[in-house]
């Protein structure tokens, strides 16, 4: 008998929809609340989901016995637990090469835009004050300084494509060689606070852990140039957001990208929201027509793969595997 499978409105690619409607049984959750998906996974004893951003808690992990698969489209899982998914054989999946290269090209994207002030420069053009241009003078990127936070894929393709606009690259990563940086051009720093003085720009491309949680801190944005920016598009909770305005409304630094904030989407009366040297994207710097389209059959061949009995390099928790659910599914 073919596999259940849950998904969850909205959900991803057709393409991935329609590989997964040939090789299982599927239904739709209209919703994404936690009564919702163990409502539909109970009553149609669903093997795995399919997730975007719902939270797959340790509620809905220890509420639904069925449940053998989580299939998370995209790189970051911290909307799934994982601790507790392991602890009952649930295995999950990511896709971590899908979109890599889209957020790397929306990185240097904002690089570029921020050095411009483009947003600020365009909307006083359409306000007619075209003397703009004698009160602000934009920034060459060529040779300044990007210190990139995390060099797995992302990170990796920042760099290549930053030296094309010779930009001298520091890293840090303490999971990546010196050897491995200088690869890439990039020269290591084994401390993240002695390098931020040097940086004009500073990426982010880690993920959210206990780890990394206000890595991005009040004490580390004050030892950032008053002339540097800030680009986020990792995960919001890695900056700290409350001393992120305040370094942007004191003139600690000169602004920010982020496509990640700490509650998504924002609230209205937002602070941060009402500062023009802020540019803000919806967290969607990795959601391109390609990176979807990749993304969706990743993840729908993997997750069938993992469903049949097969295995997958792209599973996160892999210590699941000795007392996986999957293993007693009939």
């Amino acid at each position: 008998m073919k596999r259940m499978v849950v998904l969850v409105n909205p959900t991803i690619q057709p393409v991935g929809v329609e590989l997964l409607k040939q090789e299982c049984r599927t239904v739709l959750a209209p919703d994404g609340a936690e009564e919702t998906l163990i409502q539909h996974i109970n009553q149609n004893r669903a093997d795995g989901i399919v997730t975007r951003v719902e939270r797959i808690t340790q509620h809905i992990l220890e509420s639904c016995p069925s449940l053998a698969v989580v299939g998370q489209h995209g790189v970051g899982v911290d909307n799934i637990d994982v601790a507790v998914a392991t602890q009952h054989g649930v295995l999950v999946l990511n896709v971590p090469s899908a979109n890599y290269m889209s957020v790397a090209e929306h990185t240097i994207l904002a690089i570029l835009a921020l050095s411009r002030k483009l947003l600020v420069s365009d909307a006083k053009t359409r306000q007619g004050q075209w003397e703009y241009r004698n009160q602000f003078y934009p920034m060459e990127i060529n040779g300044k300084t990007l210190l990139i936070v995390g060099l797995g894929r992302i990170g990796q393709e920042v760099a290549r494509k930053a030296k094309a606009f010779n930009l001298r690259l520091f890293g840090y990563d303490p999971f990546v060689s010196p050897e491995d940086m200088a690869l890439l051009g990039v020269q290591k720093a084994d401390d993240l606070a002695t390098c931020v003085p040097e940086a004009d720009f500073m990426s982010i491309h880690v993920p959210l852990t206990s780890a990394t949680r206000h890595m991005v801190n009040r004490d580390l944005l004050a030892k950032m140039k008053s002339t540097a920016y800030l680009i986020n598009v990792g995960r919001g909770p890695v900056v700290d957001q409350k001393a992120l305005y305040d370094a942007l409304t004191q003139g600690i630094i000169a602004g920010a990208a982020l496509d990640v904030l700490t509650e998504e989407p924002p609230e209205r009366n937002d602070p941060l929201l009402k500062l023009d040297n802020v540019i803000f994207t919806p967290h969607f710097a990795g959601d391109t027509k390609e990176a979807k389209h990749r993304c969706s059959l990743t993840l729908a061949t993997e997750v069938i793969k993992v469903l049949n009995g097969g295995s997958s390099a792209n599973v996160v928790n892999p210590k699941a595997l000795a007392g996986a659910r999957i293993n007693s599914l009939t």
